[in-house]
């Protein structure tokens, strides 16, 4: 890394080189030293104008849009982000505005003038400077794909291109010239650049997708751009091939016509995978995938074959077993300090705790931040669907669009942050915790009857106008009996693990009620209307997994909280107990400690959403 010793030194290097960085942090990293030797020299204006420069470009971008590095919160539960766009004062953005007007480089121009987009001091005057900017980042970052294909410089082409089609959606500034500048890169992009597909596919759907804006003729001729790159991606990354047939096929359908026979080609690569992989459980993923697509072009000859030969794979395919070692003692030890630390609290200080602090989990933004930079550092893994396998070797689950990719990367990355880091904090909290006397059945079951609404009697009208009244702790009360105790005999006998099938499965079951009393309390319909098989109309229950998906219940939930219900209970890439549980599908080993201390979370955070209070208030107005 070069040194610079003043201000002055580091724009002029960036005026002509600031392109040359792969990622905006690397140049707050320049700004950074030069920040901390102008605070050794005691310049400190300097000093503060090079620390200003260090937040500009930790920010995030992403679609036309400023999102801080990452958020955290302090001691007393409150959110913190860094950098924060709210905190831009007077100086600070008079700071920025003279360095948008001095600077003639495109990147530098664009980040500045979308941070002021974005800030408090928002004027269409800064978005329409950050749209010029990034179409002629666009033919920079061209030209240097051009000498080097291998560089990825088409992604960062379409950071660019949809920072200015999220940007001219906002204003209507240029907005012809963009949608022009999109086609052209679908239709002339060098097709020889490692980012060749990557860039195609993703400026396809973001068209497709952009209804509003894309009208048929923006797609004229890009059947056979589709076409073309399947052709050349068909050995090498039957994935991506696939991805583009199915992107050719919306292509035509936009058009009103058929130029190949995508469904038939996606058909046969299916199977061509499925042969690939005839030992492992892939294989029968890409036959189900195969018999789907045949099932759409009503090929009764190939459905026929196919599914004899699932049937056969079925009964052949050997689970593999991978395994890496991590010496997380260290990591263990650490833990136990800390909640050491954490236990010499009150009890009810340390529930709150438990409560409350968002580190003990994953965060949301974290998960989105953390799969899109491996997105990008890794295009091709996240560019192919996903699907999940069952304990019964079928397919349970598809991510293939992009949206649905992203998610599975998300849940992927709670997975890991869970198991490598926060389950062991998690574990050694609860059993320091009820070892110390500070946490128990009738303690936790007390701090609920205060500080959450599951204590309260709600009333349950039945038939003929029939009310009756229950309250949750009586409910969730035998679980947390049976698992305190199934500690305490563990404690004395560790070389028994502890029995938690009744714990576990009664909890997950209970806070499924919850969810949907929740629900029911904020007005959010539990259920929905169908037929029988005579036709008449009757009433059922929603799945729990609709329920969490339901665009309302969003609006209920803190997004942390959201997530953390959606891995635990419902997601096939997650923990999903509700499913496992309510089907049978797990066996005593599976049936383990960190479960039982995820659903009490998940007790916890649902008993600070108070919603029995509307329920209350409208009885009330109502008598």
């Amino acid at each position: 890394m070069e040194k610079f010793t003043d201000l002055k030194g580091l724009y002029n290097h960036l005026e002509k080189n600031a392109a040359d960085y792969k990622y905006s942090h690397q140049i707050g990293e320049l700004f950074r030293e030069l920040r901390d030797l102008k605070f050794k020299e005691n310049e400190s204006e300097e000093a503060k104008k090079a620390q200003w420069e260090v937040d500009f470009f930790n920010f995030w971008v992403k679609d036309g849009k400023i999102n801080p590095k990452f958020t955290k919160t302090n001691e007393k539960g409150e959110v913190i982000e860094y950098p924060n766009l709210d905190r831009l004062d007077d100086k600070t953005c008079k700071y920025l505005i003279e360095r948008l007007d001095n600077t003639s480089n495109p990147l530098l121009k664009a980040r500045y003038s979308l941070i002021l987009w974005c800030s408090p001091y928002k004027h269409a005057k800064y978005a329409k400077i950050a749209i010029d900017s990034y179409l002629k980042l666009i033919k920079i970052y061209e030209t240097k794909d051009g000498k080097e294909p291998q560089g990825h410089y088409g992604l960062d082409i379409l950071d660019a291109i949809k920072n200015a089609h999220s940007l001219t959606c906002q204003v209507r500034y240029k907005l012809e010239k963009v949608k022009s500048e999109i086609r052209r890169l679908v239709d002339g992009f060098n097709f020889k650049s490692s980012s060749s597909f990557a860039l195609r596919a993703r400026l396809i759907d973001l068209m497709l997708q952009d209804k509003r804006r894309f009208s048929k003729e923006d797609f004229v001729g890009f059947e056979h751009i589709c076409w073309k790159i399947l052709r050349s991606l068909e050995k090498s990354n039957i994935h991506g091939a696939i991805q583009m047939l199915e992107l050719g096929e919306k292509v035509d359908e936009k058009q009103g016509k058929k130029t190949h026979e995508w469904r038939r080609q996606i058909a046969e690569l299916y199977e061509t995978l499925m042969r690939a992989r005839e030992n492992d459980f892939a294989s029968l993923t890409f036959c189900q995938l195969a018999i789907d697509n045949y099932k759409k072009i009503k090929d009764e000859k190939k459905i026929k074959e196919l599914e004899k030969r699932y049937s056969e794979l079925k009964g052949s395919v050997k689970l593999r077993k991978f395994e890496m070692k991590i010496d997380l003692t260290e990591h263990v030890k650490k833990c136990r300090e800390i909640a050491e630390k954490i236990t010499q609290n009150k009890p009810e200080e340390i529930i709150k705790f438990l409560m409350l602090d968002k580190n003990l989990l994953p965060r949301f933004k974290d998960m989105e931040k953390v799969s899109g930079e491996l997105n990008k550092e890794y295009p091709l893994q996240h560019l192919f669907p996903k699907e999940i396998i069952d304990q019964s070797g079928h397919t349970a689950q598809h991510f293939s669009d992009e949206n649905e990719r992203k998610y599975y990367g998300m849940l992927q990355q709670y997975d890991m942050e869970l198991k490598l880091n926060k389950m062991y904090l998690i574990n050694e909290i609860f059993f320091a915790a009820i070892q110390e006397r500070k946490l128990s059945a009738s303690i936790l079951l007390e701090f609920l009857r205060q500080y959450s609404w599951f204590g309260k009697n709600i009333p349950k009208k039945l038939e003929k106008d029939k009310i009756i009244q229950y309250n949750w702790l009586n409910l969730i009360a035998p679980a947390l009996h049976e698992y305190f105790l199934q500690i305490h005999y563990y404690f004395q006998n560790p070389a028994n693990y502890p029995n938690l099938v009744l714990s576990i499965d009664s909890l997950t079951l209970k806070i499924e009620g919850l969810l949907r009393d929740i629900c029911r309390f904020a007005g959010v319909p539990t259920f929905y209307t169908t037929k029988d098989r005579n036709g008449r109309n009757i009433a059922r229950e929603k799945d729990i997994h609709a329920l969490l998906h339901e665009k309302a219940v969003k609006k209920l939930f803190d997004e942390d909280d959201l997530l953390f219900f959606k891995f635990l209970l419902v997601e096939q890439a997650g923990y999903n107990l509700r499913h496992r549980i309510a089907h049978s599908l797990m066996l005593f080993r599976e049936y383990r400690i960190i479960y039982m201390h995820l659903l009490i979370f998940a007790l916890l955070k649902l008993g600070k959403y108070d919603f029995v209070k509307r329920e209350d208030n409208k009885a009330q107005n109502d008598g």
